[in-house]
C-alpha cells in the first residue's frame, strides 16, 4: 500500500518518503529478533541516520496502465493454460490438431469430439470458460490500443521495428518520468539490465547484460 499512502499523504502536505525496499530489507535482516516493534524501530533508525535511498512513486496514470497490462497478461496466461489442458486431454486419446487460438481452437476441438464422446461434457466446460476469458481479453486489448493511440510517446516507441502496443505501453509507463534518470545506463539498471563487468588492474570490460 506504499504507493497509495504516498499519493494520499502528499495532497495534505505531509512529508512522505518512499524508501527502496531492498535497502530496508538489508537493514531489517540484521535484527536478531524479528517482530513488528523491532522492525518499526529499525526503520526509524534507518531514516534518522539517512542511510536510505528514496524512490520515485509512479503517477496515478502509470499505475492504472500497469494494472491494466497485468490484468491482460493474466487473462492471456489463463487462456493459454486452458488451451494446453484441452490439448493434453485430447492427446491422451490420440486426437491431434494444428496450432490454433481463440474461436478456431474451440472449433477444432468440437470438430474432433462428437456428441457421444466421453470427453465431450468435460471439454465443453473448459471451452465455455475459454470463450469467456477470450472475450474479456479482447475488451482489455481494445483499452490497451486506445491508450497507446492517445499517447504520443507510446506511438513514437511503436515506430521502432519489433515494438508492439503492449511493449511500448509497458515501457512508457514503467519509466513514467524520464527526467529522474541521469543517463541511459541508469535506465538499463532500473530495468534489471545490469551488464557483466570484468575488472582487473588496467582491464575494465563491460559485457552483455545478465538478463539478456
Amino acid at each position: 500500500m506504499a504507493s497509495w499512502l504516498w499519493h494520499e499523504l502528499k495532497p495534505v502536505d505531509l512529508p512522505v518518503v518512499c524508501v527502496d525496499a531492498r535497502h530496508a530489507h538489508a537493514v531489517l535482516s540484521v535484527r536478531m529478533n524479528k517482530s513488528d516493534p523491532n522492525d518499526a524501530r529499525a526503520l526509524a533508525e534507518l531514516i534518522r541516520v539517512g542511510w536510505y535511498r528514496e524512490i520515485r512513486v509512479k503517477s496515478d496514470e502509470s499505475q492504472a496502465v500497469r494494472l491494466l497490462l497485468v490484468a491482460r497478461s493474466r487473462l492471456v496466461s489463463i487462456r493459454r493454460d486452458l488451451e494446453n489442458q484441452v490439448r493434453s486431454l485430447l492427446k491422451e486419446i490420440g486426437l491431434l490438431f494444428p496450432r490454433a487460438i481463440g474461436s478456431r481452437f474451440r472449433a477444432h476441438v468440437l470438430r474432433l469430439l462428437d456428441e457421444q464422446h466421453v470427453l465431450r461434457l468435460i471439454v465443453e466446460g473448459l471451452l465455455t470458460i475459454h470463450e469467456q476469458v477470450e472475450q474479456q481479453q479482447v475488451a482489455l486489448d481494445k483499452r490497451v490500443r486506445k491508450g497507446a493511440k492517445a499517447d504520443e510517446t507510446t506511438r513514437r516507441l511503436m515506430s521502432v521495428p519489433g515494438v508492439g502496443v503492449v511493449t511500448a505501453l509497458a515501457f512508457r509507463h514503467t519509466i513514467d518520468d524520464p527526467t529522474r534518470f541521469r543517463s541511459a545506463q541508469t535506465v538499463g539498471a532500473y530495468l534489471g539490465l545490469t551488464p557483466r563487468r570484468k575488472q582487473s588492474g588496467e582491464l575494465d570490460f563491460n559485457g552483455r547484460s545478465r538478463s539478456g
